[in-house]
């Protein structure tokens, strides 16, 4: 991978994150709108994407960057007040940033067009504060200070190190930049300017000095001697690419007059209207440098910042460490077989060191994937603000559990079906808040997510206290549809929701109403080896749970075998295991058998008649005690092997449809054993059940 390739690639996560974060505090800028410490944030972070987007080249993001950074600016000095027509403003802007940064990763052409009509908002809005026009052609022609001619000398030790370098091949020049007029931050665009030469040579001295260059302390000229490789097309072509320039000159350089009439009369030439010359401000001497070589070309200048010690890996990289931990897994396993047959010490004693070994791998790589949903969670409540704007209602979102940490790559498949949730729940969940009032309701509308872990399992719920779905309504909908609903009970009525093509939007508008939602929500769930389940009341709201596996690797199982098969049990999910014998300890009722478990009955799973399995006539057997959504059931097995750590594989589509197995593991002695899917088949006996 070139150098290019990895700045693009760092540039492309930074921005992510910066956009991010100002979604985020822009939101809350909203609600707090005389926070000054909030609005200092925003305009930080602003600025630093103006700056990467500026060093990266992409002046159509660094164009909008700056205009968006003026209102913060304004904002900061009490000139404009935060409203919600302002932040919905800057929020378009944020938008438009992050289309942009797709386009650059698809590796498209940016242009202008792109962002004129925000550019036509902006500028409207500073005219408004500031009272002119604020158009590139006015830039131009704003009053500027006249460059001044100056004759000092370079120190002594500049003058050598220039000699020294011309007989290396190295060149040296006279630049001379005018900064637009209306640049705001004309320190931090310096600081670009010089940083963009300096990664092809060297600047050797700057007038005025570095510090008072970097503090902004100057009108908008200032000048330097650059030390380089590169010819004077070159370093044109360089300068030309930084934003927010009035104009510039560049120049072989003369000793006895670097700054002579020609760099004077080039920029002077740049300015419309000639205007009086103010006072000439003292000019202080650029602090000598110790003398050193010049850089070779394309050569980084070196940075002594303490760095954050994080890195961001390459999710292909921990796949691969993953892959080989999961085949240790594997080898393990049947070391563990071979040493129970030969009975051999140095064999055992291997194992233990490989057990170690794989353990601590384990855990690493799994903590290494695992990611906050956070990650996901923070860009709903914009989304959610925007949704009441546009739907006219009052709605929050309230957010729990967002520190609830899963695997990356379920993590990164969320986004899709709870937009489709979220966009369900404000467009067909929450009433208008006339409509709430009159039925006792606060008028604002109130939307739950919420993340917790349960055992191997990650629960996601979202809920509102909209009006539920109506039976009724749904019949209504499907058999305008041509959906036979003869027979059909209320709860199956209500599951026709998840049927696809079904809406019961009376009008298609670009939130909801196509028919497209539900049923690819399930679909993706399913993907990601979770369940999708949904309770709703009506006049009380919906609440629909999605329950993901919290890894997609390597999980502790309790092995089992039922009639003359092995089988995996996820061990999260075991409370306890009891031996119990038929006749006596379990009961029956009328509809079916029941095991006394902490003055409870609970239900009784027979897993060999579940799976069409022939049992074994022995009637001493085995009660799993397992816990699923708050409540136990015991799961009857054969014998138990015992606990051990397994992979786990995907399945067969087919086998997947059967929402009986979790997946599939490879044990010690080579065969293929099923994991069984506690929480499907607990909530299958509750529906048989019903």
């Amino acid at each position: 991978m070139d150098d290019n390739s990895v700045y693009r690639d760092l540039f492309f996560e930074e921005s992510d994150d910066h956009l991010q974060q100002l979604n985020d505090n822009v939101l809350e800028l909203e609600s707090e709108p005389d926070n000054m410490d909030l609005v200092n944030e925003i305009f930080r972070s602003a600025h630093t994407l103006k700056g990467m987007a500026a060093t990266m080249g992409y002046d159509v993001m660094t164009k909008l960057t700056h205009k968006m950074e003026n209102m913060f600016d304004f904002f900061k000095s009490g000139k404009l007040k935060v409203n919600s027509d302002y932040i919905s403003l800057i929020f378009k802007c944020l938008d438009r940033l992050s289309q942009l940064i797709e386009d650059l990763r698809d590796e498209k052409e940016l242009s202008n067009q792109q962002i004129e009509d925000l550019l036509a908002e902006l500028e409207k809005v500073e005219s408004s504060v500031t009272g002119k026009k604020t158009t590139a052609a006015s830039q131009t022609s704003t009053a500027q200070s006249p460059l001044t001619s100056v004759q000092e000398q370079l120190e002594e030790a500049d003058l050598d190190v220039i000699q020294k370098a011309a007989a290396e091949g190295y060149h040296a020049y006279s630049i001379a930049i005018r900064l637009d007029a209306g640049t705001l931050l004309k320190g931090p665009r310096v600081f670009l300017i010089m940083e963009k030469l300096e990664q092809e040579g060297d600047v050797i001295h700057t007038e005025p000095s570095v510090d008072l260059l970097e503090n902004g302390d100057f009108e908008t000229d200032f000048k330097l001697v650059f030390l380089t490789k590169d010819n004077l097309d070159e370093v044109k072509q360089n300068i030309e690419g930084n934003s927010e320039l009035a104009a510039f000159c560049a120049e072989e350089f003369a000793e006895q007059k670097h700054y002579g009439a020609a760099v004077k009369s080039q920029l002077q030439a740049a300015k419309p209207q000639p205007q009086t010359q103010p006072a000439a401000k003292p000019v202080a001497k650029a602090q000598p440098k110790p003398v050193q070589k010049p850089r070779k070309k394309g050569e980084k200048p070196a940075h002594n910042n303490a760095r954050n010690q994080s890195i961001r890996v390459d999710l292909t990289r921990l796949d691969r460490f993953l892959n080989l931990v999961s085949e240790l897994v594997v080898y393990r396993n049947q070391l563990d077989d071979a040493s129970k047959r030969n009975s051999e010490e140095e064999v055992k004693d291997s194992l233990e060191q490989v057990s170690r070994l794989t353990s601590e791998l384990q855990e690493l790589v799994l903590k290494i994937r695992m990611q906050q949903v956070s990650v996901v969670f923070t860009r709903f409540p914009r989304m959610v603000r925007d949704l009441a704007r546009d739907l006219g209602k009052e709605m929050e979102l309230v957010i729990e559990g967002e520190e609830t940490e899963l695997d990356k790559t379920v993590v990164s498949e969320l986004s899709e079906p709870l937009i489709h949730l979220l966009r369900n729940s404000a467009d067909h969940g929450i009433e208008q808040p006339d409509v709430r009032e009159q039925m006792g309701k606060p008028r604002k509308g109130t939307i739950k997510l919420s993340a917790y872990q349960e055992g191997n399992r990650v629960n996601i719920t979202l809920e509102d206290d909209g009006k539920g779905l109506d039976p009724q309504v749904m019949k209504e909908s499907a058999e305008s549809k041509g959906i036979d609903t003869t027979g059909m009970s209320d709860d199956e009525l209500i599951h026709l929701i998840f049927h696809p093509g079904f809406s019961t939007a009376k009008k298609v508008t670009n939130i909801s109403g196509r028919g497209v939602g539900l049923d690819a929500v399930m679909a993706k769930i399913g993907e990601l080896g979770g369940s999708l389940e949904m309770k709703t009341e009506l006049h009380v709201g919906t609440k629909f749970i999605i329950k993901l596996p919290l890894t997609l690797s390597i999980i502790q199982a309790l092995m089992v075998k039922i009639g003359a098969e092995v089988f995996a049990v996820p061990l999260d999910v075991v409370e306890r295991v009891v031996m119990i014998n038929d006749e006596k300890d379990l009961i029956k009722t009328s509809d079916q058998e029941v095991y006394r478990f902490q003055e409870e009955l609970i239900p009784v799973i027979r897993t060999a008649h579940l799976l069409q399995i022939p049992d074994t006539a022995s009637t001493k057997k085995f009660a799993i005690i397992v816990k699923s959504d708050h409540s136990y059931h015991a799961v009857l097995v054969s014998e138990l092997i015992g606990q051990q750590e397994i992979v786990i594989k995907k399945l067969d589509a087919a086998l997947q449809k059967l929402q009986k197995y979790q997946g599939a593991t490879i044990i010690g002695n080579g065969a293929v054993a099923l994991i069984l899917d506690i929480n499907s088949i607990c909530q299958g006996k509750k529906e048989s059940q019903k």
